[in-house]
């Protein structure tokens, strides 16, 4: 399944996110994520999207990021979440 993420990944949408990335891994799917939109990030929002990563490792569903915005990839970067988002 393809997804897009919002412009804001800040602790202001974390309920929200989480509650669909929860939808997005009982797809029992392969995701795919274009993060193109994504303009506003904060560490709880990084850490929400991080989670939804492990979370689909943990349970052998296929995750990739795309189309990641310079910001976002910044921010994957200052908290070395690299191997997270790009394993």
């Amino acid at each position: 399944m393809e997804y897009v993420l919002k412009e804001s990944l800040e602790i202001s949408t974390v309920l929200n996110s989480k509650e669909q990335y929860l939808q997005w891994l009982t797809h029992n799917e392969s995701i795919s994520i274009d993060a193109s939109k994504v303009t506003r990030v904060d560490t709880a929002g990084l850490q929400a999207l991080a989670s939804l990563f492990v979370s689909a490792k943990h349970v052998g569903l296929d995750i990739r990021i795309e189309n990641t915005s310079e910001i976002l990839n910044d921010s994957i970067a200052l908290l070395d979440l690299k191997a997270q988002f790009y394993s």
